[in-house]
């Protein structure tokens, strides 16, 4: 029997491999994230990561582009083009030699046969036709453990490292932001990541019931989850749709803000119903990403559960959103590798005034400064950042009040780098900083 790996406990083994030159494969259910889990590695490995979804090539030709070419006396040779995918992860490790970039092709095994046997020799010959990978180039690989996909033979399969995964909620929500109402049902229900269908539909009944957790578990009934007929499309819960629904959310505006916006949409969702059978119209949202499973039905109830407490007047909200402000990987990377304040200066005259910005309050925070882990270039950041902003707007302003006065998320050395700064902008603004932090 397969003992499949949490993510938590199979990734120091992947940074093993890649250390070593290895190939990792990372076999497991569709949609449980493995995808993002790679991602993840950039920021370990501080690098980047280059993501192929094989299948979604038609033949070997999308893969490895090698064809038959004429030079100009006439001899004919074979020739690489490989998938711009490919070429760009080959040509930025060449271009960065300290770093370990990733080149991962996902979904590897539901591809065709003569498109997997390429992948194979990526690893032992490490070249597409004449074009060599560079030595400080990483392979991983992943794919689905069951349905249909195609098969490897010994052979084939020792050329890897095989590892069969499933998600871990700690991990899955270490590895980006999700809507607070999402995280909050999965950390009253870890078990929900991987949901099982709900028979009844007993959730969206009790709308108006109090709120009554020691009581819960009886509102609902279970049965093993299972793919119904070719004829149905029916959604499911994994943690690849849980993350859509949570971008759902907060692209709808349901943020737990508490705001007016929020309250006015909530009340109209929870006032509509469906045609068909009278159902709520926002379990019917639910549903859409991430189907009728006890996941929908808990995240019903937490959204429900938030607006009568909007209806009472008593729920207010200081979650801190600087989360949506986190620059881009490559701009925490370059940070992250700085040397010296000339590195730092560098990438702030490569950025646009809207990234120095968001930049700057995100570094307000004391997990961001953690993050980057070079107290030397945050610092310098600080100090010289403000001279290339030339105001702050609001959305900056509202971000730097939810986190300058709580002195437990506060990056203090960070703010006081900012404060420190001659620039134009800070004038404005400095004094205001002040007395909001004195105000804890």
């Amino acid at each position: 029997m397969k003992s499949a790996l949490t993510f938590a406990q199979v990734k120091p083994f992947i940074e093993a491999d890649l250390k070593a030159g290895q190939t990792p494969a990372l076999m497991g259910e569709p949609g449980i994230g493995k995808s993002s889990l790679i991602e993840d590695l950039s920021r370990t490995f501080k690098t980047a990561v280059f993501t192929l979804p094989v299948n979604q090539l038609a033949d070997r030709a999308d893969l490895t582009g090698v064809r038959m070419t004429q030079s100009e006396n006439g001899t004919w040779r074979q020739e690489a083009f490989p998938h711009s995918t490919i070429m760009e992860a080959i040509e930025y490790a060449a271009d960065h030699p300290d770093e370990n970039p990733i080149l991962f092709l996902d979904e590897f095994n539901r591809a065709s046969s003569d498109i997997t046997s390429s992948i194979l020799s990526f690893q032992t010959l490490r070249r597409i036709g004449t074009i060599n990978f560079p030595d400080n180039l990483r392979l991983i690989v992943a794919g689905n453990d069951k349905g249909n996909v195609t098969s490897l033979d010994q052979a084939s399969i020792s050329r890897f490292s095989v590892y069969h995964v499933r998600p871990d909620l700690d991990t899955f929500l270490s590895i980006q932001s999700l809507n607070p109402f999402i995280t909050d049902v999965l950390t009253k229900h870890p078990e929900d990541l991987m949901a099982l269908e709900a028979i009844e539909n007993s959730s969206q009944d009790s709308a108006d019931d109090d709120d009554d957790e020691d009581s819960e578990s009886e509102d609902y009934a279970f049965s093993q989850f299972e793919f119904l007929a070719e004829d149905t499309f029916t959604q499911i819960t994994r943690p690849r749709t849980i993350t859509y629904a949570s971008e759902w959310l907060n692209n709808m505006g349901l943020d737990k803000s508490g705001s007016d916006k929020e309250h006015e949409l909530l009340g109209q969702l929870f006032a509509d119903m469906t045609e068909s059978d009278e159902s709520n119209i926002l379990f019917a949202g639910i549903e859409a990403h991430v189907g009728n499973t006890t996941f929908a039905h808990h995240l019903f109830d937490e959204i429900n559960t938030h607006f009568n407490s909007m209806l009472s007047a008593t729920h207010v909200s200081n979650q801190p959103v600087l989360k949506d402000l986190r620059p881009k990987q490559d701009i925490i990377n370059t940070m992250s590798r700085a040397a010296n304040v000339q590195d730092v200066e560098q990438l702030i005259d490569a950025m646009d005034e809207k990234d120095r910005l968001n930049t700057l309050v995100w570094l307000t925070e004391i997990s961001s400064t953690k993050e980057i882990n070079n107290n030397q270039a945050v610092t310098a950041f600080m100090s010289n950042a403000p001279h290339h902003i030339t105001q702050f707007d609001n959305k900056a302003i509202q971000n730097l009040m939810k986190v300058l006065p709580d002195s437990a998320k506060v990056a203090e050395n960070a703010v006081q780098s900012m404060l420190s700064s001659t620039a134009p902008v800070m004038n404005q603004w400095k004094g205001m900083i002040q007395s909001v932090m004195e105000q804890d």
